[in-house]
Parts: C-alpha cells; structure tokens; sequence
C-alpha cells in the first residue's frame, strides 16, 4: 500500500530508496537497533519495503507499515539505518527529464515522510509524528 500525508513511515529489514538529492546526515541511537545513520531525502522521495521484518513487529513507531511492497512517496523523506557505513549511492535516469539517486538498504530501515506533496490534500486531524512502542522509540 502507498502511503502520501505527512508522519507516515516504513520499518523493515530492507529497503529501496529513490530520491532527486540524499544527503547523509548524523547519526542517531534507536534503542533496540542500536546506532543509525541517517539519510535526508528530498525533490521527490520514494522508499520501498523490500524485506520485512521478522519477526513482523516495528520497533520505532506502531503506525508504520510493516507489509512487502508497502511504500511511502512524499517531497522530503527521513531515513535511518542500522549501519556504521554509508551507502554507496547510485545516479539513474528516474523520468524522462530528470536523474534520480537511489540505493538499497540491506540494513534495519525506518522511513517517514517528513514534507507531503503541496498537492495533496492534508489529513484533519494529521498523523501523531511518532507513536513510540513503551520504551522503544527514538531517543536522540
């Protein structure tokens, strides 16, 4: 399932991320998981559950989605992954006028939508930011 409006997100065990810029940014302690490196992702950002979570329950946020093929696809997107090294980031023609960078994450992967499109509509009442599991949530 797709997911478009602001504070959705992704958990799994790998993923497929396509955006027009990812920058690496800091690292974070995700109590469970352990050190992340996180990823800002924005101009049209996409990621992609390709391996789930086994067993299939999320660590950061109950609300996110867990299923194989679930997607989120927004303007900016937050990424944060259990890897001490950084990704090795690929350059592909995504449309017909722009490239697109993109990578896979072989590693424990939590994505969410941190800036919707403008051209969809906001839901009322909006998404909590993240709804932590009892002393699982994101620390830092």
């Amino acid at each position: 399932m797709k997911q478009v409006h602001y504070n959705s997100s992704i958990e799994c065990l790998s993923a497929d991320v396509i955006s027009r810029k990812i920058m690496p940014s800091s690292y974070m302690e995700v109590k469970l998981i352990g050190k992340c490196r996180t990823y800002k992702c924005s101009r049209n950002s996409e990621a992609k559950i390709l391996k789930e979570l086994n067993p299939k329950k999320p660590y950061c946020n109950i609300n996110s989605a867990l299923d194989l093929d679930d997607r989120i696809e927004a303007e900016d997107i937050f990424l944060a992954i259990n890897s001490s090294k950084s990704v090795k980031i690929s350059l592909l023609n995504h449309s017909g006028r722009h490239k697109a960078q993109t990578f896979i994450s072989e590693f424990y992967t939590f994505a969410k939508i941190s800036k919707q499109f403008p051209n969809i509509a906001e839901l009322k009442p909006q998404k909590t930011l993240i709804e932590p599991i009892q002393e699982k949530g994101i620390t830092g």
